[in-house]
């Protein structure tokens, strides 16, 4: 297999697993506010609903940036190898 043809399937696998990880993120802060918002008058409950809602704005936030180092380390890569 060619180094290009490896680079750009490493790339876009970088990218799939990122926008993965931004999806199931963004799936439990949904389900999150469910939990906060939820009538139920547990109040373990809603302290668990809004610290996964934290977590899952702070996943997004390390997401974002990680997984733009990556891409861009990543796309760099094609760009190189198909340069060479």
């Amino acid at each position: 297999m060619p180094l290009d043809v490896l680079t750009r399937e490493l790339a876009v696998l970088t990218t799939e697993i990122s926008l993965l990880a931004i999806a199931a993120s963004g799936l439990s802060w949904a389900f999150a506010g469910l939990l906060k918002g939820a009538p139920i008058p547990i109040r373990e409950l809603k302290e668990f609903g809004q610290s996964l809602q934290i977590d899952a704005v702070k996943a997004l936030f390390l997401i974002a940036i990680y997984s733009s180092v990556a891409t861009l380390v990543a796309w760099l890569a094609v760009l190189l190898a198909s340069a060479a």
